[in-house]
């Protein structure tokens, strides 16, 4: 290599060092580069392929929840796509065969609202258009969503049977659908009552406990005499004249269907006696009222008037007694149940079977059947005094005027509490009973099966256990109709005499079934109820022969509550039941219980062994994100602008056990941490340019001690991605890997061995040890980075040497060789090297050396064997110039000449060499 034309000072020693040398680009221009990523996976059908690589290998089903088919995705769809693709792409390079078969929520009120605005525009009215049209066009519009929604969750980077996924408007998934509530009317689970449940005025139909969402609401708060019509000085002498029960209540609306007033069997009564009525115009003095004793003090404070409590007695002793609507000549009479409490009001409560569920349930027991005098719409019934033709929400202040005109209001003022809402317009709901189709929570114990399977099931975090458990302990029977076009139809029939169902037998049901195979669930409503049922059909009951379809179709809970039977039964490469079901931790009372329910009710098993559930994405203060603040952030536009890695990144590095926070802020300090991690894995590619590891690899136990740190260093990591991969705690493969690169690698092992990667002899030993090291190194790491950062992974691997043709999602990871070490020797080394490192970085900052190679230390009690033993010396280990023996810790510059080619201090080989006469032994061997 030596030029003799050359002096020292003019001598180019940059062609004599190995640096690091990779077309592997330091930026990864994500947005840019990405969609080629797809492209090649998708030309090369990487998915199929997968599916028959890992055709005989251990199964592991994780089910796709489906996202409704509305709109472009957002924030949480993305978390929960990428979060699912995470687990599948682990799980495959585990192993296992793990196919992703996405799904979509096809049916329900938003889509028919949508089609419905698009008639509007086109001046047809609804009524004008047959259910076929309106069906097709609700059909036509979920396949365009669904198109758009494919696209981005593709971009994303999840891997999946895009061209095949599961559709729940799709004839074979009704056809199953029907026949899965045909299991439930078979068995006894499924009836037709009428009992009141959560109805939307705004959308005109029923709500199951999934759909009502507990927003801040103000109420009108009221005070109101319910009179005694019955002698009740048995219970009390007392109880002579004037004397009325109060009730409280914040829903006046309800007044005109009250039946009774409910009490507690245990509560004390007090008769109080008015002695002073203050300004209240319905009170008179002497007068008697009836207020839980309890609750006494208050209510007269409320009430503006003084009185004397003159007996007192439990609420039992009023059992059955009569009194009378405020203003309806009605009775009232007093019922006693165990809902009744003392946290507000009276003690004493309104009660109309037809607008409330405690309300039904204490009606029933007495034998009062539920009274509801309001439309679809919330209009009242022109027969309902007072409030004939009006709309609920007008009917409180008219309902107050009347009763202080009729003298029945004690107190009126607002309340804001937290009351139920429509999770689809917002708008609140009431509780109104109508004909509803229900599964009965009791029937063939579904309530307690269901509770079994729970504890059967893992729950991850494991709370959810519990939060899952109370919900189904405490949940009424499931409300499974809806008063809509746009679903799965109810499909029952039943005698136009006698209103018996019995003639829609297991045959019958299946019968329909086929049909909609066939022509998917319109035929329900296109054909007479005729074609679903044998000639000359008789009802088992009363042998009409009149018959009706049920026009009610089913609750979307149900719909995607089926999809273990419609979708994992029937598919060839799935099984149920799953091993994982992964949604967001509200699925606890919407999709998880819909399919357990489902599951138990119709196999007597939970349709999965395992749930997940992740928190939701609030900004960098914590609150939820919405339009109306400003704060929402599109998953389309962090892509466009970061790429699709950095979205996974972020949701990779966090806890999403618990919501979780993005921010601007926050995703600039991810993209710092993958540039991070790109370029230590580049800097490992830059120094194994032309390794051939079918030639080039050394043994582990061959190599030196400092590479065997390295690799130990590397099992570790491996072990601990691992562990955290099968536990789905992926902020822990994040954490790791990123102080892995920073620390182990970048802080101390690359640095180390940069001398003798740049500097060795091509054929050094040392050199050929450190470069077999590198490539387990970034072998490792592009397969650990793989499930999160899909595209990352993919374009490295196109630049390891010696790297299979095919894509890095066809390998697994794969275990490092482990070497022991002494642990305890190398940790005094790091606690030293720190407190040195400290030093040194004070003696820049001083200036009294420029680097850490200009200068010589001094270290007290070092142990000079453990250098010995890993074959390094003390000055490659610190990298400086020189280390020596000393009382105290010090740093001063460093005395001889510096390498012009290592740049390392110390005595030249040959001072006298008339070209390399500054050379150190090591770089003169290499040169001359």
């Amino acid at each position: 290599m030596a030029n003799d034309n050359q002096t020292q000072e003019s001598f180019d020693y940059r062609p004599t060092v190995f640096l690091p040398k990779t077309d592997f680009p330091m930026r990864g221009n994500l947005p840019q580069n990405e969609p080629k990523r797809l492209a090649y996976w998708e030309a090369e059908d990487i998915y199929a392929k997968l599916r028959e690589t890992r055709k005989d290998s251990p199964k592991f089903y994780l089910h796709d929840g489906p996202p409704y088919a509305n709109g472009s995705i957002h924030i949480g769809h993305a978390l929960n796509k990428v979060l699912k693709d995470i687990v599948v792409r682990s799980r495959t390079m585990m192993g296992f065969d793990a196919p992703y078969v996405p799904g979509w929520d096809c049916h329900g009120l938003p889509i028919e609202l949508k089609v419905e605005e698009k008639f509007k525009k086109k001046k047809r009215k609804k009524e004008d258009i047959t259910d076929s049209e309106f069906r097709a066009e609700c059909r036509e519009y979920a396949k365009g969503q669904i198109d758009i929604q494919r696209e981005e969750f593709k971009r994303l980077g999840v891997i999946g049977d895009w061209e095949n996924p599961y559709i729940t408007m799709d004839y074979n998934f009704e056809a199953n659908t029907v026949r899965e509530i045909g299991r439930f009317l078979s068995n006894g689970g499924l009836y037709k009552g009428a009992k009141p449940v959560h109805w939307c005025v705004s959308c005109a139909t029923a709500l199951a406990e999934a759909e009502v969402e507990y927003e801040d609401h103000t109420s009108h708060s009221i005070y109101v005499k319910f009179p005694a019509m019955d002698d009740l000085t048995d219970i009390a002498p007392e109880l002579t004249g004037d004397v009325s029960i109060v009730i409280w209540t914040t829903t006046p609306w309800t007044i005109p269907a009250n039946l009774a007033v409910s009490v507690g069997p245990s509560i004390e009564y007090s008769a109080v006696r008015i002695t002073d009525c203050g300004k209240n115009s319905n009170l008179k003095v002497g007068e008697i009222l009836i207020l839980a004793e309890d609750l006494r003090e208050g209510v007269m404070q409320q009430i503006g008037a003084a009185g004397e409590s003159i007996t007192r007695f439990n609420g039992e002793s009023l059992d059955k007694r009569k009194f009378s609507h405020p203003y309806l000549e009605q009775e009232a009479p007093i019922l006693v149940g165990d809902h009744v409490t003392l946290e507000a009001g009276t003690g004493s409560v309104h009660t109309a079977p037809g607008h409330g569920q405690e309300d039904y349930e204490i009606g029933l027991k007495y034998g009062l059947k539920p009274f509801n005098p309001v439309g679809d719409t919330g209009i009242f019934d022109e027969a309902t005094p007072v409030v004939a033709g009006r709309h609920v929400y007008q009917a409180n202040s008219i309902v107050i005027e009347h009763l202080l005109a009729c003298g029945a209001l004690l107190e009126t003022s607002e309340v804001r509490h937290s009351y139920p809402h429509c999770w689809r317009c917002h708008k609140p709901l009431i509780f109104r009973a109508t004909p509803q189709w229900f599964i009965s929570m009791d029937a063939n114990d579904l309530r307690n099966k269901a509770l079994k399977e729970i504890s059967k099931t893992k729950w991850m975090p494991d709370w959810g256990e519990n939060r899952i458990r109370a919900m189904v302990e405490q949940r009424p029977d499931w409300c499974v109709s809806r008063q809509r076009n746009w679903g799965v139809p109810i499909t029952a029939i039943r005698c136009s005499g006698c209103e018996s169902h019995k003639v829609t037998t297991a045959d019958v049901l299946e019968g329909i079934a086929l049909q909609v195979e066939q022509s998917g669930a319109d035929v329900w409503f296109a054909k007479d109820v005729s074609a679903f049922l044998p000639e000359a059909a008789s009802c088992p009951d009363c042998g009409g022969t009149e018959f009706e379809k049920e026009v009610d179709i089913l609750d979307v809970w149900f719909d995607s509550g089926s999809t273990h039977a419609c979708v994992l039964e029937q598919r060839d490469e799935l099984e149920s039941p799953a091993d994982l079901y992964l949604e967001g931790s509200d699925q606890h009372r919407g999709w998880f219980q819909s399919s357990l329910l489902e599951s138990v009710g119709t196999r007597g098993v939970a349709p999965f062994k395992g749930v997940l559930t992740h928190g939701f994405v609030v900004d960098k203060n914590g609150n939820k994100m919405s339009k109306s603040k400003g704060n929402v952030v599109a998953p389309q536009k962090i892509i466009q602008q970061m790429g699709a890695d950095i979205l996974r990144m972020w949701i990779a590095s966090s806890d999403y056990s618990a919501d979780i926070r993005i921010s601007d802020e926050i995703l600039k300090q991810l993209a710092e941490s993958y540039r991070r991690i790109r370029n230590t894995v580049r800097f490992l590619l830059g120094n194994i340019d032309g390794f051939d590891p079918a030639t080039d690899s050394v043994p582990v136990n061959e190599r030196l001690p400092l590479d065997q740190w390295a690799s130990h260093r590397l099992s570790v990591l491996s072990r601990t991605v691992d562990d955290a991969y099968e536990n789905y705690q992926f902020h822990r493969i994040h954490q790791e890997i990123h102080n892995f690169c920073s620390v182990d690698l970048g802080g101390f092992y690359l640095d180390v061995i940069k001398d003798r990667l740049y500097c060795d002899d091509v054929g050094s030993a040392r050199r050929a040890s450190a470069r077999a090291t590198l490539y387990d190194l970034a072998d490792t790491l592009i397969r650990l980075i793989a499930p999160i950062l899909p595209f990352t992974a993919e374009e490295t691997w196109e630049f390891l040497p010696g790297s299979a043709s095919d894509s890095i999602h066809m390998h697994r990871f794969h275990p490092v060789a482990d070497i022991k070490i002494d642990e305890a020797a190398w940790d005094t080394f790091f606690a030293i090297r720190e407190q040195l490192n400290s030093a040194l970085d004070l003696a820049k900052k001083d200036k009294v050396v420029g680097s850490s190679i200009a200068a010589t230390v001094t270290v007290p009690n070092l142990d000079h064997s453990f250098a010995e033993s890993i074959g390094e010396t003390y000055e490659q280990l610190f990298i400086v110039a020189k280390v020596e023996d000393g009382q105290n810790l010090s740093v001063r510059a460093a005395e001889g000449v510096k390498c012009p080619r290592c740049w390392n201090f110390g005595e030249p080989a040959e001072p006298e060499h008339e070209t390399h006469s500054e050379l150190c032994p090591r770089c003169f061997e290499a040169v001359v």
